[in-house]
């Protein structure tokens, strides 16, 4: 489920646009508006944007574009001219969005404080029901107080030009709307005939803020209770520091959340040794406080602790800190039954702190000649020249990378990249191989 988008939609809907919604994953898209929105994922869906920019214009003549996502806030409006044309605009920009479809900006509520109700029942029953029986992400809060280096996301940020540091705080929706939205989607699985939601928290770091986790978790049990023989499965991303901290001040936001069906947590490693973590501005992360973090995960609230390992950071790694997060990573699937989930890092994707790094300008250069290649900068697909230009540091990195896939229980399908400069052939033969890996 797009929740994203909908989100989008559902302020829309109640500023008084008439919108429409597409998913050419269930059906082919039928554009029957001057106006047309895009909700990328990431820096990978960069050229299939453009691909079916370039399809609409071909069939009905030019529109008025508008796309969306975390990924489109990292790039500037030359290169976001530079990549879609000029007919496009920042669809998460509030003053763009009002100006472009000439609605009045008090007229958009806030995300936090919009129901995505009116935009669920835009869509028919049959993508209704392919999204109910999937796992999705449920809009829960966005934002990060942390600021790795390699995270695209809202987040507190350096400026690497001007130094200038922008704090993030995470920003909760109003409770007594997620469990509006959540009972919604409740009543309608079950006119489906289905018995179970799997939801994915939007959170970047789910114990972060354990007084508005707590008020989320008894939202969520008040919904199970009125639906006594239905299923509610969470998961999430954490850190280790807010889950020991979490653990440690206010123990019930954790137990309370794994009685409203919490029962995997992804906690975000990203590598080993002190040394890489502080290179990448993770150094809140402590060999000491990974180990017990996934331990008591497992032992003390009988969750499943996945390791989100994005590794092989190109100028932080070593080869011997690659292998000692391959071992550890080896060691708590083997301890704790923990579940590896092996990325690859990008030092440069629109957003993070290296995408405005004067060392990566060439290579951004070369995404926007090549746009083809943002596909390279997927956290699934293997290092390649233009992500990791050190050749040992490159291939160091696809070894341990590999080696980690094959773990018992790892959920990553490698993709191999698209680089530029690939002839057709090899263009081709990349694509037929990456079709069809996604994560689960």
């Amino acid at each position: 489920m797009p929740t994203s988008l909908l989100t989008v939609g559902a302020r829309l809907l109640n500023a008084g646009v008439d919108v429409t919604f597409h998913d050419e994953n269930i059906k082919p898209l039928e554009v029957s508006s001057d106006y047309v929105g895009f909700n990328l994922l990431g820096a990978p869906y960069i050229p299939e944007v453009i691909k079916l920019q370039e399809r609409i214009r071909q069939e009905q003549g030019e529109k008025t574009f508008l796309v969306g996502g975390q990924v489109v806030s990292g790039l500037s409006q030359n290169k976001l001219e530079r990549l879609f044309g000029s007919s496009t605009h920042n669809g998460n920009d509030d003053s763009m969005l009002t100006k472009v479809l000439g609605i009045d900006e008090k007229a958009l509520i806030s995300p936090e404080k919009t129901s995505l109700i009116p935009a669920y029942e835009r869509l028919g029953d049959g993508a209704m029901k392919e999204y109910l029986s999937r796992e999705f992400s449920l809009y829960v809060s966005q934002g990060c107080k942390f600021s790795c280096d390699f995270c695209a996301a809202v987040r507190t940020y350096r400026d690497p030009a001007t130094g200038q540091t922008t704090k993030v705080k995470e920003s909760y929706r109003d409770p007594s709307i997620i469990k509006a939205d959540l009972s919604y989607l409740v009543g309608k699985s079950k006119s489906f005939g289905l018995g179970e939601l799997q939801l994915y928290m939007s959170n970047l770091d789910v114990f972060q803020t354990p007084t508005q986790l707590l008020r989320f978790a008894y939202a969520v049990q008040e919904v199970q209770q009125e639906n006594p023989n239905f299923k509610i499965a969470l998961r999430g991303l954490a850190t280790v520091d807010s889950f020991l901290r979490a653990r440690e001040n206010m123990p019930k936001s954790i137990e309370e959340l794994v009685n409203a069906g919490f029962n995997t947590v992804g906690f975000g490693v990203d590598g080993w040794t002190k040394e890489v973590w502080t290179a990448v501005k993770k150094g809140h992360n402590t060999e000491e406080k990974c180990l017990e973090a996934i331990r008591s995960t497992r032992e003390d609230f009988g969750m499943t602790p996945e390791i989100l390992m994005v590794f092989g950071h190109p100028t932080a790694d070593t080869e011997e800190s690659l292998g000692a997060a391959y071992q550890v990573t080896r060691m708590v699937v083997g301890a704790y039954g923990a579940v590896p989930r092996p990325h690859v890092s990008k030092d440069f994707i629109p957003g993070n702190n290296g995408w405005r790094s004067p060392e990566h300008l060439d290579a951004v250069e070369s995404l926007l000649e090549h746009p083809e290649a943002f596909q390279s900068l997927d956290f699934t697909a293997l290092p390649s020249p233009l992500t990791h230009p050190t050749e040992r540091i490159r291939e160091s990195a696809t070894k341990y990378f590999l080696k980690m896939c094959e773990l018992p229980g790892n959920t990553t399908k490698y993709v191999k990249p698209i680089a530029p400069g690939l002839s057709p052939l090899e263009l081709e033969a990349i694509k037929e191989f990456n079709e069809g890996r996604f994560d689960r």
